[in-house]
């Protein structure tokens, strides 16, 4: 009963399937740092968020720089947020907005922001992921099968 096998026959298709990019709009990528001083974090997050960013880490850092630069740029609090967001390219200058309105409100809310692009990912349902491939998908009212 249990020595049997059970075979399926694949049928291959006809045709070969196109690669993704070929089949698919493909977005490119860049990584948004935002380095801010503590507990500024969740501000950026949730803006971020608001925009269309799929993925924001939040990282601790302690910084440790020569008391030349911390009187040169007043910086009296050393612990900071660093906030890393994949996003598409296309969101960064929104990004760059939002850092530089929330670094105007105080010396509390001053930080540092840049931007380096991607150049791969690997596998198509992390890419997917990362870019929100299905946000289009969505902004319609269907659903994702």
């Amino acid at each position: 009963m249990f020595n049997k096998k059970i075979s399926k026959k694949v049928q291959q298709p006809k045709t070969p399937a196109l690669p993704f990019e070929k089949r698919e709009t493909v977005q490119s990528l860049s990584l948004f740092f935002t380095i801010i001083n503590r507990h500024q974090a969740q501000y950026f997050v949730k803006a971020y968020q608001d925009v269309g960013c799929s993925l924001s880490m939040v990282m601790y850092a302690h910084s440790m720089p020569p008391v030349e630069i911390l009187q040169l740029l007043g910086a009296e609090e050393t612990k900071k947020d660093i906030i890393m967001t994949v996003t598409r390219t296309e969101y960064i200058p929104e990004l760059k907005k939002i850092a530089e309105e929330r670094f105007k409100i105080s010396k509390v809310s001053k930080g540092i922001a840049f931007a380096i692009p991607i150049d791969a990912v690997s596998g198509i349902a992390v890419y997917k992921f990362l870019a929100d491939h299905n946000k289009e998908v969505r902004a319609n009212g269907n659903t994702v099968k």
